[in-house]
Formats: C-alpha cells, structure tokens, sequence
C-alpha cells in the first residue's frame, strides 16, 4: 500500500511538472457535407471561381470541375484512357503542346504551408475533403522559371483584377456581384496631383501609383508598403500591372520596373529613355513569360518592347506608326494590338497616323489599320473581334486580321469600352453612357443614360452590373444594371476629378480620385462581421496566439510580418466555439510583430480587421516547481502519516 501511494504521488508531481510544457489543442469544426472550392485561372489572367456541393459517392476532383464549369457556364472537354481523365478544354481555353505550349495544370491548395502545389495525381484520383480548395491554370512549363508560383487567386481572395482592364484581352469584365452602396474605407496617396493611374488586384493586395510612389494596400486599405521609384510614369497616369510574384511599371524616369509582391523591393530595372503612358502587358512566348510596354514621345513616334520577365533584359523592340498615349495593348492568339494615339507636338495637336498596329509576339509587323482620329483609349477583344474608340467619335470593330467590320458613331470618346456576350459598353465625353449591341456585321444602341460629366475612364461590367465615372470637378461613381436602370452613384469627398478607371477588388468597387484618395466600396450588410482581435501575450521563442471573436464560421486568414521581416506572411485559422485561433510562428528577438484578419464567407465578400501589433517580450516567466514540489512533500508526509496510523 505504502509503494502505491507513494508512486501514485510521484505521478502527480511529474504531471504537474509537466503542465506547463503541454501544448493548448484547439479542435477544428467539421462538416459532412464536402463544400469544396474550384478556381480556373485563364492565360489570359482572367479567373472565375466557385463553390460547389460534391454528391457523397463522388469525391473526385474531375467532379468537382465538372460541377463548378456547369455553375460557371464554361465549356469543359475531357477525355478518359486507362490512366484516368484528361482534360484538355475548359472555356475558351484549350491544350496547345504543339503551339504556345499551354496546358491546363491542377493545382492543389495546402492550408499548412498557404501554397499552391501541383496535384501528383490526375483529377480523377485526387479525393477532395469538405473545405478543400482545387485551381485549373492554364499556363506554359519553363524549368527554369514557373509563372503561376505565387498565384495571384487563393483562398480568401478568389477574384483578380491583375491588369487595369481585368485582363490581357482588356475586356473589364468581373464576375462578382459587387454592391457600391457603402464606403469601406479610403487611402490617402502623397501626390498633391492625386491619382490618375488604374489600380490593380492580385494576391489578396491592392496596388495603386501616383507621381510620388506605387503602393501596396492590404483589402482593408492599410499600407503594406510603397516605393518611391515606382512613380507612375508620364506625370502619373502609367498603371501598374500584376504577374506571378512581380507587380511591373512603367515610371516617371522612363525605367520599366518589377517589384516584388510581397515586400516591394526592386527586382529589376531598365531604362528605356522613352515616355510611358500605359501599363504594361505580360504573356508567354515559345514557354518564356514576356513584358510588353508601348512608348510616347513628343514629337515623334513611339516604340513597342519585350523584356524578358524574369531579368528586364529587353530583347527587341520596333518603331510603331505613331506614338502611344494611355491605351494599353490587348495580346490575343499571339498578337499584341497597339492603340496609336499620332504624334502629338509642342502645341498639344495630335497628327496622323491614328489607328491600331498589330504586332506579332516575335517581333515582327503583322498589320495596322488606319483611323481617321486619334485612338487614345484602350482596345478590348472578345470572340475575335477588336473593339476600339476614337476621339472623332467612332466605335470600331476589327477583325484579327486587322479588316473593318462596322463602325458605329457615339460622339467624341477616349473611354476604354467593356465587353460581355456582345454587348460593348463605353463612355464619351458628353456625358453618355452607351451600351451597343455588336449584331454581326452591323451595331446598334441599345440603351444610353446622361451622367454628370464627360466619361474619360474606362467602363467595368460585373455580374449585369455596369459601372463608370465621370471627369468633372465633381466626380462622381455611377452604378447601373444591364437594361440603364441607375442603381446609385456617389460622389467622393473631396470633389474632384476622376480619370482612373474603376476595378473590382474581392467584393469592393474600387475608385482613385484626382483628390488623392483611393476609395473601397460595398455593402456593409453582407460583409462578414469581426466582433474583436486580440493576441495573448507574446515572448521569445513561443508562438503567438491570435483570436479572432465573430458570430459566423468563415475562412479566416492571418497576415503577420516578422519582428526581423520586411513583408507578409499568411497562415490559415481554425475555428472553434465562436471564435477563430492562429498562431505566428515564434520570433527569435523581442520587438514588435504587425498583424491583420481577414475574413471572408462563401460568396467572396470579405472584411480585414485594421492593422494590429503585438509586443514580444524578452522571456517566457520561469515556471517554478518549488511550490509544486512542497505541496507534493506534505501530501505524500500526510498519506504516509494517514497509512501508520
């Protein structure tokens, strides 16, 4: 009896002893149901996505597609052979091992380590779990350097805005059903000019340039970073665009730059000595990612240069018919379609020649198609036609092989138009927006509304939802449905005017204004709800516990930035009894950790807390086994005493 009790009282100190090294467990709640999440990301930046429901006797991943291409209205063409399905069609989209060299990849989505990986297995035998997440790239292998590392869609931040007009085709197209009705938040730029450039969207971070600086928000509005030698080029209309880990520019100094996503280092630059007044273009040539950046020059003609992405490198450019002024080029089949605004003097006049140049993707004049005025606006492509504005007021439709097919009239217009299912949206400077319906080998209107001023910007369609601004010294945010009915507009404060082009941003409608802010709007009714963050104190050495208190199960993202590090990194958070658990990994020195939340449900709405630190401490407070050991003592001398007597 005595060795009993006296071993049951050694357990009883080891296990007290050992309470403070155990670690918390925090379970993680699970569904029967298998919800899982399908992204396609198209070659031409484009990406859709869905959630699906799984039926119980089909887990596989070639389900899960078929079902979220059914949902999306995308074609999918797969075939079956003795090692599973292949697929080789999804949209528009298809296999071309011969030619481009795309294909479509299946990308896996792993919680623990926030990456995509490639799947080791086909469609057909990959299992899905409730929860899991799957995407479709259509893109080109290059050994030495994969272009969808660091993909710009994942979890938490499906949509991707990664060039001004949405994509390389420049259709402006977005697939969400945005609400404008609130203000979410707005971001001061340092320009007294404000801004005039197109923001952009990609791996779950908003990036906007003025004449002073490129920055990189978080979808809450909060700075992540900005660098001052990513000016946007030609007194700050120049637009940045997104590709793989590089946010590329052309600045004020007549460089093309390529920063880094994550933390805004420079990763390459080269000069280029001339003027840049559009974004630049990326695309895959012969399995190698390609920049493509159109030039002005007062005076003079313009050029078009490649550069290889991976080092800035340049290598060829050609002298184009006129110079280019604001309208980015749309790249389709292999083809680059340069707007050409002329040649502008001294005076501001701009002479001929007009129009749009077609250049090969090798280097090579394919054709060029001469318009009576000046084309200083963007060109948009959808089922192999070409769209375009003039300022002498004509919409134009060009076939790929540079062929008129009709010429529409809509008054004076340097608005980049939006094209979906044939229906072309676009401004002009009397005020008018117009919806114009391409009938084969004619057009015609299909509805107008007067605005408060002369649309300059481009227009954006999403989800039957068409949504423009206007240049006047009140700029005002207008949001119509498919048939011209207004749905509400907005004019941000201070008044002033608007040149940017507006863009969709997870689930927020995005507006830079020439008063220097950047304005998020949405609909403060469906956005998650977070009700508080807070962390337990942090020290050297041990993880960081971050809680996140809301009153609905979404999917739940940290951001954090290392007390050493210079950018951000995510882990996933689990729910559990109301309220989301993460952990930051531990930190190796005291100073302070910076950290964010953002949730988001399973329409794609989301939310970010604001920018939160924590302070890590020199040391964790020793545990002291003194008490623990006296108190064992007097027990076991008491059991002993007990067991004499």
């Amino acid at each position: 009896m005595k060795g009993n009790v006296v071993g049951i009282a050694v357990l009883v100190i080891l296990a007290l002893m050992l309470i403070p090294l155990i670690p918390s467990v925090h379970s993680t709640s699970a569904s029967t149901d298998a919800e899982v999440t399908v992204i396609f990301q198209f070659g031409n930046q484009q990406v859709m996505s869905t959630n699906i429901v799984l039926p119980q006797d089909n887990h596989t991943a070639i389900k899960a597609t078929e079902l979220a291409a059914q949902q999306l209205g995308l074609q999918l063409d797969y075939s079956w052979s003795s090692y599973g399905a292949y697929v080789y069609q999804i949209g528009w989209e298809e296999n071309n091992w011969s030619g481009t060299g795309y294909y479509w990849h299946l990308m896996v989505w792993q919680n623990g380590s926030y990456e995509w990986q490639n799947s080791n297995v086909g469609a057909s035998s990959l299992i899905l779990h409730n929860g899991e997440v799957i995407s479709w790239v259509y893109t080109a292998d290059n050994p030495n350097w994969v272009p969808y590392e660091g993909s710009l869609a994942y979890p938490g931040h499906y949509n991707v805005w990664a060039t001004p007009r949405g994509n390389t085709n420049n259709t402006a197209t977005g697939f969400y059903n945005v609400t404008a009705s609130d203000l979410i938040w707005k971001f001061k730029g340092q320009s007294q000019w404000g801004f005039s450039s197109t923001p952009v969207f990609g791996d779950g971070r908003v990036f906007v340039a003025d004449d002073n600086a490129l920055y990189a928000l978080g979808i809450n509005g909060e700075l992540i970073w900005n660098n001052s030698k990513g000016a946007a080029g030609y007194y700050g209309i120049a637009s940045p665009t997104l590709y793989g880990n590089y946010v590329i520019i052309g600045t004020l100094d007549r460089y093309v730059r390529a920063f880094y996503i994550n933390n805004g280092t420079v990763a390459w630059e080269t000069y280029i000595g001339e003027d840049i007044t559009s974004a630049p273009v990326v695309d895959i040539v012969n399995k190698v990612p390609m920049v493509f950046v159109a030039t002005f020059n007062l005076n003079s003609t313009g050029k078009l240069y490649a550069l290889y992405l991976e080092n800035g490198t340049i290598a060829w450019n050609l002298t184009l018919m006129g110079s280019n002024y604001f309208g980015i080029p749309a790249i389709n089949g292999g083809k680059i379609i340069v707007p050409i605004a002329g040649i502008e003097d001294t005076n501001y006049n701009w002479e001929p020649p007009y129009g749009i140049e077609c250049i090969n993707e090798n280097g090579t004049y394919a054709w060029n198609y001469t318009s009576s005025s000046s084309v200083r606006s963007t060109p948009a492509i959808e089922n192999g036609r070409i769209y375009f504005v003039t300022t002498g007021g004509e919409l134009i439709s060009l076939s790929m092989n540079g062929s008129e097919i009709w010429s529409y009239p809509i008054g004076t217009s340097t608005s980049s138009p939006s094209i979906h299912n044939g229906i072309i949206y676009v401004g002009n400077y009397s005020g008018y927006l117009c919806a114009i319906e391409d009938e084969g080998a004619s057009a015609s209107l299909m509805w107008d509304v007067k605005l408060n001023g002369p649309i300059q910007a481009g227009v954006v369609y999403s989800s039957g939802k068409i949504i423009a601004v206007t240049n006047t010294n009140d700029g005002t945010l207008y949001v119509f449905n498919s048939t011209g009915y207004k749905i509400l507009n907005y004019t941000p404060q201070p008044e002033n005017y608007i040149l940017s082009s507006p863009i969709i941003a997870d689930s927020y409608v995005l507006v830079a204004s020439n008063n220097g802010y950047l304005y998020a709007f949405g609909d403060n009714s469906t956005l998650p709800q977070i009700n508080s963050v807070f962390h337990e104190t942090a020290y050297v050495g041990q993880p960081i516990r971050v809680l996140v208190n809301t009153t609905q199960e979404y999917q739940a993202i940290l951001y954090y930035k290392n007390v050493s590090g210079d950018e951000y990194h995510a882990v996933w958070m689990n729910y559990t009894n109301g309220e989301y658990v993460g952990y930051i990994p531990p930190q190796n020195t005291t100073g302070i950790v910076y950290y964010y939340v953002t949730l988001v449900d399973s329409n794609g709405n989301s939310i970010s807390s604001s920018l939160q630190t924590a302070q890590v401490n020199q040391e964790v407070p020793e545990f002291s086994y003194i008490p623990v050991l006296i108190v064992a003592l007097v027990a076991i001398l008491l059991i002993r005493n007990k067991v004499r007597g």
